[in-house]
């Protein structure tokens, strides 16, 4: 008797288990468009460059996954600033600190 109660008991057990596993299979087969994944490409680059022929701003990669840095410099022409524009359009600012024309510490703005 105690044979049949373990295999009644099993049944079910077996049965939820199957259903769970059914489901995660489903859940991982389903194909989801990726957004911006948060890689960024960094070839090919353009370089764009003011009159003085300095750099002012770096363009990485073509189409949907280009992105950029605008470089922000101070009256003695060093870049003080970068700005940073991401394939969804969010932009992140860095500062560069300098003391005694060194770099002492870079900051998110």
């Amino acid at each position: 008797m105690a044979k049949k109660d373990f295999k009644n008991f099993r049944d079910p057990v077996v049965y939820v288990l199957n259903q769970e596993l059914r489901k995660r299979n489903l859940r991982n087969k389903v194909s989801i468009e990726p957004g911006w994944d948060g890689e960024l490409i960094q070839y090919p680059v353009e370089l764009i460059r003011d009159s003085n022929k300095k750099v002012t701003k770096i363009i990485y990669a073509t189409g949907a996954d280009q992105w950029s840095q605008k470089l922000i410099r101070d009256g003695t022409g060093k870049i003080y600033q970068v700005k940073t524009t991401f394939p969804d359009s969010s932009t992140e600012t860095i500062q560069i600190n300098r003391f005694d024309n060194v770099v002492n510490t870079i900051t998110e703005v």
